[in-house]
């Protein structure tokens, strides 16, 4: 019995040590398996990122993996300012008229202490000039021309960049652009994106295969989009809000798509990734290095999508920034969009402060408070200029009135053509429009003078401000409008087709608008 239990005893160990082995090796080749996927997981991860990154030095894949390893969080640029710009570019891509032609253009502008951001939509047919040239063409063209002229999509996304900078006065930190097909196909494999639908949106003319049209219909309420129809939701433009509204509609889609991205249901979805990361690949193009690019997908994890601010630059509205108008690229008329006053200094205003909205209002509303009466004489040399301003400034809510009179808003101003000036100024005559007068002066460039010449004191009398406009204004303010109906019929009714088009975009015109 002894000999019987003693042997009992000596097996214990035994079987635990059997145990501890077989576990050892269970874990082993867990830990195995899952170094193996790890490492298949970075491969991938990392030659997806020599498609889609732009890049000039070479990079090795240990070396690559070794910069996302380390603990050293990268700073981004912008970061120490507290604003991270980025470009975000939706294209048509090869299958589709088009081509490299940019459809979608966003600045989203990140707060990397908050966490909160604003999109602002660069409308496509905004007139700019292309940098290094004497020449102007669309906003939308230059992504396509640079990539034409040079083949090469690190080169041709920088006259963009400069463009925008101009536009907006802010640095453009990074870009990411990405196609038709891979937007379709990335939605598709996240499962769709859910959409608070605010209105009904019904299209009878959604460009379909082969010049031909489809019907897009969608109800107001919460939808789940699949990636052809979020496609489409982007796209359609013929309603009542044109393209402005399509604007809008992609940030919202923006905003969805980023939200499902960091969702659980995504991120352990490891078949999806894959599949991600493969259309990825073939479908996008970025300039935010690898070794930043963990930083700047933690950023975007963490942020705040009910802070959003989105913003769109539109024409046609009182507030509107904007203006329509047409110019002729070789034989082609082509309607345009251009900034209401003929300069940036406006839309540099809101971008700037986008953050901070209540600035803006703030001083919209004291202008409207002093009710400031204007008076326009037009010494430009240009015979309709004084009816052009008091159009535009009626649009801003100023009271425009005859130059002998106190009548309010609408009545036409009387004007002087007797002399000539070179260069605008504003007369302070009040001297009880502060805010008024700092407007007017920076949007039209004018010089501020506090007593009119003996020759124009009949006309600046009984008035608050006296606006002389000078053959300055002409260049920035002589344009010829045009309305949003005609810049909307202009796409359906092009004369040329959609490749010669495309080039005489790329060439562009000489005439500033």
């Amino acid at each position: 019995m002894l000999i019987e239990k003693n042997n009992f005893h000596e097996s214990l160990p035994r079987r635990r040590k059997g145990r501890f082995f077989f576990w050892l090796v269970v874990a082993l080749i867990f830990l195995g398996v899952a170094f193996l996927a790890s490492v298949a997981f970075a491969f991938k991860f990392y030659s997806t990122s020599k498609k889609v990154i732009t890049r000039d030095a070479p990079e090795s894949f240990l070396g690559s993996i070794q910069d996302i390893a380390s603990s050293q969080k990268k700073i981004l640029r912008g970061e120490k300012d507290g604003r991270i710009n980025v470009l975000l570019l939706g294209l048509a891509g090869e299958n589709y008229p088009g081509e490299n032609l940019t459809d979608s253009i966003i600045i989203a502008s990140i707060n990397p202490k908050t966490y909160q951001t604003a999109m602002l939509s660069i409308p496509r047919d905004l007139y700019v000039n292309i940098p290094d040239t004497n020449s102007y063409t669309k906003i939308n063209a230059l992504y396509a021309r640079g990539q034409g002229r040079r083949g090469n999509a690190s080169e041709g996304i920088n006259d963009l960049k400069s463009a925008l900078s101009e536009i907006t006065g802010l640095p453009i930190h990074y870009f990411i652009a990405l196609d038709f097909d891979g937007f379709r196909k990335v939605i598709d494999e996240m499962g769709g994106v859910k959409i608070q639908v605010p209105k009904d949106l019904h299209d009878e003319r959604y460009p379909g295969p082969n010049f031909s049209y489809q019907i897009f219909d969608i109800k107001q309420g919460l939808q789940v989009l699949d990636g052809e129809t979020a496609l489409k939701y982007a796209r359609t433009r013929h309603n009542e809000e044109g393209d402005f509204g399509r604007a809008f509609r992609q940030q919202l889609i923006l905003k969805a798509a980023r939200q499902k991205a960091f969702s659980i249901e995504t991120l352990v979805n490891v078949p999806a990734i894959n599949k991600i990361l493969n259309i990825l690949g073939d479908h996008l193009r970025t300039d935010i290095p690898l070794d930043e690019l963990e930083t700047f997908l933690d950023l975007s994890r963490k942020i705040d999508s009910h802070l959003t601010i989105n913003k769109v630059l539109d024409a046609g509205k009182s507030d509107s920034l904007m203006a329509v108008s047409h110019v002729f690229l070789g034989h082609v008329r082509a309607f345009i969009l251009i900034p209401r006053t003929g300069k940036y200094d406006e839309i540099q205003e809101l971008a700037k402060d986008i953050f901070n909205l209540d600035l803006i209002e703030r001083k919209k509303r004291e202008i409207n408070n002093e009710e400031a009466r204007v008076a326009i004489i037009n010494r430009s040399g240009l015979a309709n200029l004084e009816k052009k301003l008091s159009s535009l400034l009626e649009k801003m809510g100023y009271s425009v009135q005859t130059a002998a009179s106190s009548k309010k808003m609408g009545t036409r101003p009387q004007t002087s053509d007797v002399g000539s000036a070179n260069n605008s100024v504003i007369y302070d005559i009040s001297k009880t429009k502060p805010f008024s007068l700092e407007d007017l002066a920076k949007k039209f460039s004018a010089e501020i003078s506090q007593n009119p010449p003996a020759d124009l004191s009949a006309q600046c009398r009984n008035t608050d401000l006296c606006l002389v406009a000078g053959s300055d204004l002409t260049e920035n303010v002589g344009y010829e409008e045009n309305t949003i109906e005609e810049l909307e019929e202009g796409y359906d009714k092009q004369t040329v087709d959609e490749r010669e088009y495309i080039e005489l975009l790329k060439k562009g015109s000489s005439a500033r608008f």
